[in-house]
């Protein structure tokens, strides 16, 4: 067995430590224990706690990783036994057990090879065919590996822990059983034909191509790389849900119809008679299968904070821009952040609420708007009556989360975040608003100003909604206004239900209001830069009213300063 070095970092507070010993100064920290007592291993699978020289699991991990990758792995099957030793031999939590005679030394350079040895072929109860769950807890089938086309590519491309670990995890979905000596595993797009070659991927497909080549969506957002998956997890950065694909080490798409991918799509309609290009986009077809008009469409990891002033947020459209007198129909793209909720099949077009992008894959919308079949968000709309007036854009969305305190009898906590299918890529009918994000934002008062909310709502009470985007001008006033007024209709429910989480607007002579349909829509106040540029901010969210419009009574806004820390919490989670 030969002897290896490796890195043990500890994180405490500020302070690294950094040290380097032999596998004999790493049997050293063990402790004398007892061993055989049931244990887990990072992947969840259950073993059998012995001496670290009667698991060659463990040894192959030892003698085939040059990093520290090898030493966490062991390190966390040690501490898993009770960090124990018994006569120097350290006690780890082992699958499979066999004789030190047994141990083959020699290191595979293969990672294949290296994959393959660390599979158990002990048969279990999951076969070919069955239905598995994948470590994301995605619906899959057992089939072999070389049937599954898209774990091939991981094998092919992963020249690292993260691809072997979710192999790994894949093959313990389906019990760790082999057949003819070919793995099987849980795959979630299985093919009927047997792969064994990396698909010709041009080199085209990284994020460092050159100009004939399609390039991934690009967004002003995203600033953070996908983060790495630590040594006790089975869930590695890999995204390989039913509609996902690989396109180069490190960077994976969706399977898409080619129209629905800017960026392959814009490169199509420019020079389609590229032969390169041709190629390219044939390669990416077959990526998906051959299916349809799909292509492998780059995406980029969804953003984990909101964009910036600096990074273009809130800017309006300043062709179009211009300030409002009462209310009247907008100027197409002077908000290149609102949105419609579509409710069912997209091609129906029923919309019921409004919304407003916050990121390239986030927006905030009214709790009392999700309903169970809200299903996808237009943006980039302005006229519903035409097709023609503008590309809109139909994405779907594939998660919705209200706050977790939303009343439904006095209204509190009216908010709720929608998470997009992938990122949008900004343009001037496209970009999203900012946040009162800042402490002097989060503080300010805005009573006696003057914002703007917009939407597609009814133009008065119980008529029909607008079929173009609307803009109105309202004073913001203090909350007793509203309490005040609610209080008198025998609509007020709670004592906090006019609180700081709530702002009061609307003109008191009547005739403007928000109205059914605009729920869920913007707010939104202007603000002045420091170098003199304008930006908007998202300050209220269209949540209820009595009527449309009647006198002395305003309508009620939900406060985005107030839910700052729920709003930025929401996008964190985004993964």
């Amino acid at each position: 067995m030969k002897i290896i070095s490796f890195e043990v970092i500890v994180l405490s507070m500020t302070i690294i430590c950094i040290v380097t010993p032999t596998l004999g100064q790493f049997v050293g920290r063990f402790e004398d224990s007892q061993s055989r007592q049931q244990c887990f291993t990072p992947e969840q699978i259950r073993g059998t706690c012995m001496a670290l020289s009667d698991c060659p699991q463990v040894t192959e991990v030892y003698n085939s990783t040059d990093d520290s990758v090898g030493t966490e792995h062991v390190l966390f099957l040690h501490r898993n036994c009770g960090s124990r030793s018994v006569n120097g031999d350290p006690i780890v939590c082992c699958t499979r057990s066999t004789t030190k005679s047994q141990i083959d030394p020699t290191p595979n350079p293969d990672i294949t090879n290296l994959i393959l040895s660390q599979i158990s072929t002990t048969p279990r109860t999951h076969t070919r065919g069955q239905q598995c769950l994948t470590p994301e807890h995605h619906l899959g089938t057992c089939v072999a590996l070389s049937h599954c086309h898209q774990l091939t590519v991981v094998y092919n491309f992963r020249y690292d822990r993260v691809g072997t670990q979710y192999v790994l995890a894949l093959h313990h979905s389906c019990g760790t059983r082999s057949v003819n000596g070919v793995p099987i595993v849980c795959c979630t797009r299985p093919s009927t034909t047997t792969t064994t070659t990396i698909l010709p991927i041009p080199e085209a497909t990284s994020t460092t191509t050159t100009t004939t080549t399609p390039q991934p969506t690009s967004t002003t957002t995203t600033t953070r790389k996908p983060e790495q998956t630590s040594s006790t997890s089975i869930s590695p950065p890999i995204d390989l849900r039913l509609n996902s694909c690989l396109l180069s080490p490190g960077v994976y798409g969706e399977c898409i119809d080619i129209k629905r991918c800017p960026s392959i799509f814009n490169q199509l309609k420019a020079k389609g008679n590229d032969p390169e290009l041709v190629k390219f986009i044939k390669a990416s077809n077959l990526l998906c299968d051959n299916v349809g008009q799909n292509v492998c469409c780059p995406t980029e990891p969804a953003p984990r904070r909101l964009p910036t002033e600096k990074e273009g947020c809130g800017e309006p459209n300043l062709v179009s821009f211009r300030k409002i007198v009462g209310g009247d129909e907008a100027v197409k793209g002077a908000y290149p952040w609102i949105a419609l909720l579509g409710y069912g099949d997209s091609s129906l077009s029923i919309f019921k609420c409004g919304g407003t992008l916050i990121t390239a894959r986030h927006v905030v919308t009214a709790a009392h708007c999700i309903k169970d079949n809200l299903s996808f968000v237009r943006l980039r709309e302005h006229d519903l009556s035409t097709d023609t007036d503008t590309t809109h854009m139909d994405i779907n969305i594939v998660k919705n989360v209200s706050h977790s305190n939303y009343n439904k009898t006095d209204g509190r906590c009216d908010i709720a975040m929608l998470y997009l299918e992938r990122n949008v890529e900004f343009t001037d009918i496209m970009k999203p608003i900012c946040l009162p994000n800042s402490l002097s934002l989060r503080a300010k008062t805005y009573v006696d100003t003057n914002p703007i909310v917009i939407g597609w709502g009814n133009t008065q009470e119980s008529g029909r909604s607008a079929k173009i985007l609307r803009q109105l001008t309202i004073p913001v006033l203090e909350n007793s206004v509203c309490q005040n007024s609610y209080k008198a209709m025998n609509l007020s429910f709670s004592l906090n239900q006019f609180d700081k989480a709530i702002l009061c607007a609307g003109i008191l002579a009547g005739g403007q209001d928000a109205c059914q349909g605009d729920s869920g829509g913007p707010l939104m106040t202007s603000e002045q830069l420091d170098n003199g540029e304008i930006r908007f901010y998202l300050i209220g969210i269209v949540a209820y009213g009595y009527g449309c419009a009647r006198p002395n009574i305003p309508g009620v806004y939900t406060s985005t300063q107030y839910f700052m820390d729920w709003i930025n919490d929401k996008v964190r989670e985004m993964s």
